[in-house]
């Protein structure tokens, strides 16, 4: 009998929880083998591409039905280019003030009005707003797809911008930006992009002071008018559907809109990774220093993305990595390192973290270092790339089990560029990756000479430590 993926992916996590409750003199102890009779895994097997009704409005809408029977739900997902890249010069981070009072009222309904009528249909409403778009998420009942698709409408079409709601998300944005300059992961995070990035649109983390005062209805409805056109959008709905009727429907709710300006332009390439530099952000008092590192990374549409996501998995990005094992179980010097891979319409984005106490951080920098440059002086073992496949792909599987994230997944996708087709080809291409594969991605993306650091902490405690590594500048929070 062979596990499932469900069942070897919940073992995995209680084997984590239990891994974590370990006492600290332990941690640097090699883990006792598995027993020799364990089931063999199961073989992957691709997601299904469920059948998609691919057509155009007159207006140039893009409608993707995706027609999924068997559970009374109805989900939905309206998605326009023309997010943070296109935020006017002066006033970066506007969009998210712009998808965080869309739906709060129309020109014929208010914010409590939506809501209720929400709540009548067994359904939900969000925006949100990322670097390269504007996401509308909404779902129902199946008996409610007419009315919902309709409230999607007037919510997409004709946001009213109310003055009363747009001060209340004003001021709401200004105590979020309040709360995070108190954390050394927001400093982090923003002193990084700004590394990364540079003048690229991509190095806003997020709307400062200045945006956000001069923030008016008047202006969220220019933004809105200037971005929100159907030749630059995607609708997809997803469930129990009638075909027919789920047209007449969107006919019905999206054929009377119209574009109006000049179309908004491309977003520019990420920038090319740079030689190695330390930056630090002082934080008097701070008893230990957050580190980040990282590089731009290749398109997920790039013949290598694969590559990379399952070295960074090998690297960082799993509970196994390589990166945990060091600085956690054998050093002791930080409780959870994490690495991410971020994709994005113009490129992806490799970055490290860790929160480490001050004494150590010139070590923990040395460590990461070592297991870059790790990455493309060896191969992964057979072990460390099968482990990483199972868990890429694993992961991909049971988030998409929903109904709900498998329209989110298709119009993340057609954002960065990919057809609907790519839904069912991930499980196939990671299982696909080869152990050369990884190596030369370690040496095209991950050497640490061609990563970018920020550090942030105690400029007292930590500066003579950091310039171990070379020059060091120091930036202000």
């Amino acid at each position: 009998m062979k596990f499932s993926k469900l069942s070897a992916l919940v073992l995995s996590g209680l084997l984590a929880a239990a891994s974590a409750a370990v006492s600290p003199a332990a941690l640097g102890a090699e883990p006792p083998p598995l027993p020799k009779d364990l089931p063999a895994f199961g073989a992957d097997r691709p997601l299904p591409v469920p059948a998609i009704a691919k057509s155009t409005l007159p207006n140039g809408l893009t409608l993707w039905l995706v027609k999924r029977p068997g559970f009374p739900k109805v989900s939905a997902a309206l998605v326009v280019r023309g997010g943070g890249v296109v935020d006017p010069p002066g006033m970066e981070g506007v969009s998210q003030l712009l998808a965080s009072t869309l739906k709060e009222g129309t020109a014929k309904k208010t914010s409590r009005q939506v809501a209720e009528e929400l709540q009548a249909i067994g359904g939900d409403l969000a925006v949100n707003s990322s670097y390269d778009a504007v996401t509308l998420h909404a779902s129902s009942l199946a008996t409610g797809a007419d009315r919902l698709l309709a409230l999607l409408g007037a919510v997409a079409l004709t946001p009213a911008f109310p003055p009363e709601e747009v001060a209340l998300a004003k001021e709401n944005a200004l105590q979020e930006l309040a709360a995070a300059e108190a954390e050394s992961d927001y400093l982090a995070r923003k002193a990084f992009a700004e590394a990364v990035y540079g003048g690229h649109p991509y190095h806003v983390v997020q709307a400062s002071r200045e945006t956000i005062g001069k923030t008016t209805p008047e202006l969220l409805r220019k933004e809105h008018a200037r971005r929100f056109r159907p030749d630059q959008a995607l609708l997809i709905v997803g469930g129990d559907l009638d075909e027919a009727a789920a047209k007449a429907s969107v006919a019905k709710a999206f054929g009377s809109w119209k574009g109006s300006g000049e179309k908004l332009p491309e977003t520019p390439p990420s920038p090319a990774a740079r030689p190695r530099k330390i930056r630090l952000v002082d934080r008097p008092g701070s008893v230990q220093s957050t580190i980040v590192s990282g590089r731009p990374g290749p398109l997920v549409s790039d013949p290598d993305w694969y590559d990379v996501l399952v070295a960074n998995t090998i690297y960082a990005d799993a509970s196994v990595s390589r990166l945990f094992r060091n600085l956690r179980e054998d050093k002791g010097y930080t409780y959870s390192p994490s690495g991410d891979f971020t994709s994005r319409r113009a490129g992806s984005l490799l970055e490290m973290q860790a929160d480490v106490r001050n004494e150590v951080t010139a070590a923990t920098l040395l460590e990461v270092f070592y297991e870059l440059d790790r990455m493309a002086a060896t191969k992964p073992t057979p072990d460390e790339l099968s482990g990483a496949k199972r868990f890429q792909g694993g992961l991909y599987l049971l988030r998409n089990q929903i109904q709900a994230a498998v329209v989110g997944t298709l119009a993340r996708n057609w954002v960065n560029g990919l057809p609907p087709e790519a839904l069912g080809e991930f499980v196939t291409k990671v299982n696909a990756v080869t152990a050369e594969g990884v190596q030369a991605a370690g040496r095209k993306y991950f050497l640490s000479g061609s990563q970018s650091v920020v550090v942030v902490g105690d400029a007292k405690a930590v500066r003579g430590q950091l310039e171990l590594f070379g020059t060091v500048k120091e930036t202000k929070p």
